[in-house]
C-alpha cells in the first residue's frame, strides 16, 4: 500500500487535481486542487529543484505567485514563505521517486539516438497503446485545426469560404501553398458560385486570378478563357496575383502549379457546397469519390510553361486524395463536430482515419522498425505527433511509452 503524501511540516496531503500546465510566465500549474489535512485548497502549483529557488527567483515579491497552494520541490533545503510571512505548503519528492526510475530518466535525457528510448523501448499493453495513440491523434487534429480556426476568424465564421481556402492551400502542396491561398483570397467563393454551371468560366476565373492569362497563347481554348476573364475581371473588380510567385523549379510535372490549377478548377466546377457534401458523407468511399474528378482535357496545363514536356494531365490519384483527406478534410470534419455540438461528426472523422491506409514515410518506417504495428492513418498520424511533439522535445514524462520504461524494472 502506498504511503500517503506529507508536506514538509508533516501535514497529510492529497492532490485532488494537478491543474493545467502553464506555458507562460507565472506558476507552473493553474487551477489545481489539493487537500491538506481536512482543508480543500484551490489555486496554483509551483515546481522547483530546490526549495530555495523560490527566493532565488524572487517569487516572494511577485504577485503572480500569491495564489500558490503547493510548492513541489526535489530537495527541501529551506522553508519559504508567502509575502505575508506564512509558510508555503511544500512537498519534497526526493525520497518518493525510486533511484532506479531517476537513473532511467537521466539516461533517456542523455540519449543521442533518433529518439531517447530507441534502444530500451518497452511498449504498453495493446489497450493502453491504442488509447495513447487515440489521444495523440486528437492532439494532432487540434494542431492542424489552428490554421483553419484563424481562417474562420478572417472569414467571419464562414465555414464554406474557409474550407475553400484551406483546400486551395492543399492543392499547392508545400511549394505553392501560399500562392494558392492568395488565389483563394483574391477569388471569393461567392464569385465562383455565380458561374458554377460554366466550366470555361470557372477555369477562366481560376487561371485569370492566378495571373496566367496576362499574355496571349497559341491555343484557341486558352485565348477563349482569356477573353472570358477580361470581362469577368472588370465585372467583379478582380485583382490577379503576379504569375512569378508560382514555383515550377524542382517540382515534378504532376505537381506543376498549372496542373494543380486545372484539377482545382475541375473540383470547384463539379462540387459546389463542398463542405456540406463532406459533412454528409457516410463512409470513406463517398469522400474519395467526391474528390475523384477528371480534369478538363481541352485545357493543357503544360502550355503555360516556357519549356515543353511530354507529361499528360491526370486526375488526383487515390494516394493524393487520401493525403488531402488526412491533412485537410478530416481535421475540418473533426473541428466542425466539436464547434457545432455534433459529436457524431468528430467520431466519424476518427473512424475515417482508420479506413485510410497509413502513410509510408520516414517516421512511420522508423516506428515499424521498433515493433509498432501501423494498420491505418489513425496510427501513422498519431505516431507523427508522438515523434514531433514528444520525442523531439524529450517529453518522456508526458509519454505513455516513456512512463512504461520508467516503471518497468527490467528496462
Amino acid at each position: 500500500m502506498k504511503q500517503p503524501l506529507k508536506t514538509s511540516n508533516g501535514n497529510t496531503l492529497l492532490i485532488v487535481h494537478s491543474g493545467t500546465i502553464n506555458t507562460d510566465a507565472g506558476p507552473d500549474f493553474f487551477n489545481a486542487k489539493v487537500k491538506i489535512d481536512d482543508t480543500l485548497w484551490a489555486g496554483n502549483i509551483e515546481i522547483h529543484i530546490n526549495a530555495s529557488d523560490w527566493k532565488n527567483h524572487k517569487h516572494q515579491s511577485d504577485k503572480k505567485y500569491d495564489n500558490v497552494i503547493l510548492h513541489v520541490v526535489y530537495h527541501y533545503d529551506t522553508e519559504v514563505f508567502y509575502a505575508n510571512g506564512k509558510p508555503i505548503p511544500t512537498l519534497e519528492i526526493k525520497n518518493i521517486i525510486p533511484p532506479l526510475m531517476l537513473r532511467k530518466y537521466h539516461q533517456l535525457q542523455l540519449q543521442q539516438n533518433t529518439i531517447a528510448c530507441e534502444k530500451i523501448i518497452v511498449l504498453p499493453s495493446s489497450l493502453n497503446l491504442t488509447n495513447w495513440l487515440g489521444r495523440l491523434l486528437i492532439e494532432r487534429l487540434q494542431d492542424k485545426c489552428e490554421f483553419f480556426e484563424s481562417l474562420l476568424i478572417q472569414n467571419n465564421n464562414h465555414w464554406e469560404e474557409s474550407f475553400y481556402t484551406i483546400t486551395a492551400r492543399y492543392f499547392g502542396m508545400k511549394t505553392n501553398a501560399q500562392p494558392f491561398e492568395w488565389l483563394a483570397q483574391n477569388l471569393p467563393l461567392s464569385v465562383l458560385a455565380k458561374h458554377k454551371n460554366s466550366l470555361i468560366q470557372v477555369e477562366a476565373l481560376v487561371f485569370g486570378v492566378a495571373g496566367f492569362l496576362e499574355e496571349d497563347y497559341q491555343n484557341s481554348y486558352i485565348n477563349l478563357m482569356k477573353r472570358e476573364f477580361d470581362f469577368l475581371k472588370t465585372k467583379y473588380n478582380l485583382k490577379p496575383i503576379d504569375k512569378s510567385v508560382w514555383k515550377f523549379a524542382r517540382t515534378r510535372p504532376a505537381n506543376f502549379p498549372s496542373v494543380r490549377l486545372v484539377q482545382f478548377a475541375s473540383l470547384i466546377y463539379h462540387s459546389s457546397h463542398l463542405l456540406s457534401k463532406v459533412l454528409e458523407a457516410k463512409n470513406i468511399q463517398e469522400l474519395i469519390k467526391l474528390y475523384s474528378i477528371n480534369p478538363n482535357k481541352k485545357l493543357n496545363p503544360f502550355l503555360f510553361i516556357a519549356h515543353q514536356t511530354n507529361a499528360k494531365q491526370t486526375p488526383l490519384g487515390k494516394s493524393s486524395i487520401e493525403l488531402l483527406l488526412i491533412n485537410t478534410v478530416l481535421p475540418v470534419l473533426f473541428l466542425y463536430g466539436k464547434r457545432n455540438d455534433k459529436e457524431e461528426l468528430s467520431e466519424r472523422a476518427l473512424i475515417f482515419y482508420e479506413d485510410i491506409k497509413p502513410e509510408n514515410n520516414a517516421i512511420s518506417r522508423f516506428w515499424q522498425s521498433l515493433g509498432i504495428e501501423i494498420k491505418s492513418s489513425f496510427e501513422s498520424q498519431a505516431l507523427i505527433q508522438l515523434k514531433n511533439k514528444y520525442c523531439n522535445e524529450l517529453k518522456c514524462l508526458s509519454c505513455n511509452i516513456g512512463k512504461e520504461i520508467l516503471l518497468n524494472n527490467n528496462a
